[in-house]
């Protein structure tokens, strides 16, 4: 995709919109063994199926508010939307016994948030560590997961990365000194987080989170703010932690819903093989590669993303790369 191809939309049109009632979303608290997890659905249940929208580390669910607003605007508004604040993110508080944070317990929270609000299946999207979850939901709960589609989802470099850090360094540099940051800051405590706060009041924030983006200055404010917000060093290393030993391959292949996956073609956290390495593992996978794009697809081109993902009526994406057709 040519810059040229890019510049037929505009990049990152949307900022995060913290109001629920913007995106037609009623917030509600559903309890769950981890404790209260906040969650934001539709106002109306029109069917059994939730489209369920997982944010990743350093998230909430008002990262989705971008593609919520895409979708209205191209007349295809989402139904049925579940997006849950993970347990430790947004309002969601992290569990009193954080050794319980678990890949199995952090699917089970979501799995009954989903069926507390009266849906039987699931339609998930997920970005990053919510793409990661969204795969292992629909390896265990085959009969009730009717589709993954991952943006930037966390997987074969990233757990190479957290299971050795050292030997595995050149695959994800990024990821890796990332979260030894992280695992610094929260040894600091509060300290760790006046220091973030520092780097905001010096203005320094658009730096601090220009590897995640492919044009950082042209990100709304919006978005480099939450993220300052939901930064929690603790909970990013515990989710880091909880996928050690995790076997995707074995796990993965059992996978038999509909699969869509994106990247963006600058995103310095997902290489592209990670997407090769996907459709290994998921044959009959969709892979797409976004142009003039990073780590927040769904942020940063998200009516390429609703295509690319199979959201919108189009389902050949413009300006998109297919690296399953490619191959």
């Amino acid at each position: 995709m040519t810059d040229t191809d890019a510049a037929t939309r505009p990049y990152a049109p949307f900022g995060l919109d913290a109001d629920p009632a913007s995106s037609g979303l009623v917030p509600v608290t559903v309890d769950t063994e981890l404790g209260p997890i906040r969650v934001h659905r539709s106002a109306t249940r029109t069917g059994s199926t939730a489209t369920l929208l997982l944010h990743g580390a350093a998230g909430s669910w008002t990262t989705w508010t971008p593609l919520l607003a895409a979708a209205r605007a191209a007349g295809e508004p989402l139904a049925d939307v579940v997006a849950i604040d993970l347990p430790g993110w947004g309002d969601s508080p992290g569990p009193r016994i954080r050794s319980r944070l678990t890949l199995d317990s952090l699917a089970d929270v979501v799995w009954r948030a989903v069926t507390q609000l009266g849906y039987t299946r699931a339609d998930i999207t997920g970005h990053s560590l919510g793409a990661f979850i969204a795969l292992h939901l629909a390896a265990i709960r085959p009969a009730h997961v009717t589709a993954v589609r991952l943006v930037s989802a966390t997987t074969f470099s990233v757990l190479a990365s957290i299971e050795h850090p050292v030997r595995s360094f050149s695959a994800v540099p990024g990821f890796t000194l990332l979260l030894g940051v992280f695992r610094l800051l929260r040894t600091g405590g509060d300290r760790g987080v006046r220091l973030v706060r520092a780097v905001r009041k010096a203005g320094l924030l658009r730096v601090a989170v220009s590897p995640l983006f492919r044009h950082t200055l042209r990100v709304p404010r919006s978005v480099v703010n939450a993220l300052a917000d939901e930064v929690r060093p603790d909970s990013f290393v515990r989710a880091a932690e909880a996928t050690r030993g995790y076997d995707p391959q074995r796990r993965w292949t059992s996978i038999r819903c509909a699969v869509w996956a994106v990247r963006g073609d600058a995103d310095s956290f997902v290489p592209s093989r990670d997407l090769t390495g996907l459709l290994r593992t998921i044959p009959l996978a969709t892979l797409t590669e976004i142009g003039d794009c990073g780590h927040f697809a769904h942020v940063e081109r998200p009516r390429e993303t609703l295509e690319a993902l199979g959201l919108a009526t189009s389902r050949r994406p413009l300006g998109t790369k297919n690296e399953a057709a490619a191959r």
